[in-house]
């Protein structure tokens, strides 16, 4: 991802083209990021080459009808760069690596693949668009880098397609993804604004809001409702407060979230939050 000065992490870069417009008008079914049904005259007008010749991106392309009608028709010739094998679609990419397989990304999440970076950033998929556990959902897992570890991009219908990566990633793994109180991402995981740190807001328990943030000196901690609300009012990190310190607990008549520089408590009988210094 681009770097700029202070950025612990490389940020995404700059959309490439979003893909052919009129293809997004076509029916949509199945899942959310775009089963396609081809309109009539539309498919299969590529010819499939001969077996002996087939790739691994060909070998699934042209013996998986349900890929054909997803991805649509091929608009370009598969491409291979320094082990890895790709082919534009007119919905969405395949990519090939031999320690990944073959695995497609199409839709609304190809979308913002693209327009984060692609393969540049996000490296290969590892798996196929699947729906999530809740049947909410839908998500595509990539390699990563070694800048940003593995990634995914997660979509809903609400929500719209968000990536997370790194330690955002991880600590939302490990509170159950989707189905943790952090819930779905709302945004992308990106930098702090002084680029010392990263976060990703997401839509939280009874969508009321929560976000992951992490620095070196504080590690990975969430944020969450009204404490949450207060924080990002005052700057967020850049205010007195600085970075989480902690996640939220329980505290006697209320709740709290420790930070660098003093604590944020919520009164659960007013239901006002507060901020202090140490």
């Amino acid at each position: 991802m681009t770097s700029r000065k202070g950025s612990i992490f490389r940020k995404s870069a700059a959309s490439t083209a979003t893909l052919l417009a009129a293809t997004l008008s076509l029916g949509l079914s199945g899942t959310a990021s775009g089963d396609v049904t081809q309109q009539t005259g539309a498919q299969d007008t590529k010819a499939a080459p001969a077996p002996a010749q087939f790739s691994p991106i060909q070998e699934r392309y042209w013996n998986e009808p349900h890929l054909r009608r997803v991805l649509g028709n091929p608009v370009d010739s598969e491409q291979d760069t320094n082990g890895m094998s790709y082919q534009e679609y007119q919905l969405g990419w395949m990519y090939h690596t031999e320690d990944t397989g073959a695995h497609e990304v199409h839709g609304a999440i190809s979308d913002r693949y693209e327009a984060l970076g692609g393969h540049s950033n996000y490296n290969v998929p590892i798996t196929d668009e699947l729906p999530t556990p809740d049947e909410v959902g839908r998500f595509n897992h990539f390699a990563g880098t070694e800048a940003i570890g593995t990634a995914s991009i997660y979509w809903t219908a609400d929500t719209g397609a968000h990536g997370v990566w790194g330690p955002a990633r991880e600590f939302w793994g490990q509170t159950g993804f989707e189905r943790g109180y952090l819930d779905y991402p709302v945004t992308d995981t990106a930098d702090t604004q002084e680029g010392d740190g990263i976060y990703t807001h997401f839509r939280g328990a009874d969508h009321a809001g929560a976000s992951v943030y992490w620095n070196s000196e504080t590690g990975t901690h969430s944020v969450r409702g009204t404490i949450r609300e207060l924080w990002l009012s005052m700057g967020a990190e850049t205010s007195w407060l600085g970075y989480p310190d902690s996640n939220e607990y329980s505290v006697p008549g209320g709740r709290r979230s420790d930070f660098q520089g003093g604590y944020i408590y919520w009164n659960s009988s007013t239901g006002k939050a507060t901020a202090h210094r140490y």
